[in-house]
């Protein structure tokens, strides 16, 4: 997990958005006590989806993991310089663009929904669908500095629940 948390945080390159990412590594470890992807993928294929599994400071840190990554998201320029066309209108992305929402939207996936495509392949391919569309919609927003410390604050409440769930504070 830290391997892809660095690949992730060398990709958003903002550093708000470097520091979601952080986070929502931080609170898949919490979470789920390890940082191995297999180990995770193998709780989740027992216990079932992360982001309805568990009492719900477990599920809210999944589904806010989610959050954190899809939000941390770049858009072409990586930053708001950028000039919008002319209609105003969101633009489209880059195709540099769309490989990191494919990659941010499958690791969001992999927290809500799991990792293994063994089990339940069909709700794990449409969740992964939605969330690079998500992550595809937010590379097209002109803030990128608002969607990064937004993605900040999501990545912080997502540790802080995982936080809660591995001090035994609730079960997992």
């Amino acid at each position: 997990m830290v391997a892809l948390v660095v690949l992730l945080s060398v990709l958003v390159a903002h550093p708000a958005a470097v520091g979601a990412v952080s986070l929502a590594g931080i609170a898949v470890l919490q979470r789920w006590g390890t940082p191995s992807l297999e180990a995770v993928a193998g709780a989740q294929s027992v216990l079932g989806a992360g982001g309805v599994v568990g009492p719900e400071a477990a599920a809210a840190s999944a589904w806010f993991t989610a959050a954190a990554l899809v939000l941390a998201t770049p858009h072409p320029g990586g930053d708001d310089a950028d000039p919008t066309p002319a209609s105003g209108k969101r633009r489209r992305p880059a195709t540099g663009t769309l490989v990191a929402a494919l990659a941010l939207g499958a690791a969001a996936a992999a927290a809500v929904v799991g990792p293994d495509f063994d089990d339940g392949l069909v709700v794990r391919l449409a969740g992964t669908a939605v969330a690079v569309v998500l992550a595809t919609v937010v590379a097209s927003l002109r803030h990128q500095k608002v969607t990064a410390v937004l993605a900040l604050v999501a990545g912080v409440l997502a540790a802080a629940f995982a936080t809660v769930v591995a001090s035994g504070r609730v079960g997992l």
